[in-house]
């Protein structure tokens, strides 16, 4: 589970969203010239403010919601944290509602004063598994439509071979070889159903 934290308080369970966005856009100059020709100034970054809900929920479910309410009160800079990210953020709006004593919902919206977040300078190539997964659900999907059983089948036992290597960037030459067999099986029914529906299509 992700940690999140905001200044002192630190989310927990239901309190803790599915989604944070996060992000923004760039404040531009633009001229319109004559002949619709553009001159566009970037003029920097407009970060979006940072919102998200959760539920207070459990005896302590209102103290908590009215320990974050004293926050937004006293509008201090606040360190906020999740995952690899990290913004120096005032809150700008918290709206818990009460429902019982147990149970109270809330919104909060933070705005930022910087993001401290460092930077990624270079892009970072998709994982192996990431790459691999991405194709894999591509070729069940046209099987799926083709509705052929024989390829769907191979495919499948070839996903659970793939699957059954935790990671195929370090995957020793034992575990690569286990994908072989069901890969040329793949391979082979594959290209076998494709020339039967060319030899239907041109008969």
């Amino acid at each position: 589970m992700t940690t999140l934290t905001l200044g002192t308080f630190t989310f927990a369970t239901y309190e803790i969203p599915e989604r944070i966005n996060f992000g923004g856009s760039q404040a531009l100059s633009v001229k319109q010239l004559v002949g619709g020709q553009r001159i566009v100034d970037a003029m920097g970054r407009l970060d979006d403010d940072i919102t998200w809900s959760g539920l207070f929920f459990g005896s302590t479910a209102v103290l908590r919601a009215r320990f974050l309410d004293g926050m937004r009160i006293k509008g201090l800079p606040l360190l906020l944290t999740w995952s690899q990210f990290s913004y120096n953020v005032v809150i700008k709006d918290f709206k818990p509602s009460f429902e019982r004593t147990y149970q109270v919902p809330y919104s909060i919206t933070c705005q930022v004063i910087q993001d401290l977040t460092f930077p990624i300078p270079i892009l970072v190539p998709v994982g192996y598994n990431d790459a691999v997964q991405t194709l894999l659900a591509k070729a069940l999907d046209l099987a799926l439509i083709a509705k052929n059983p024989s390829v769907s089948s191979a495919l499948a036992l070839l996903a659970a071979a793939i699957n059954a290597i935790p990671d195929l960037g370090i995957a020793s030459t034992a575990q690569l070889s286990t994908l072989l067999a069901p890969l040329l099986q793949a391979q082979s029914v594959t290209t076998g159903a494709i020339s039967a529906t060319s030899g239907l299509i041109f008969s």
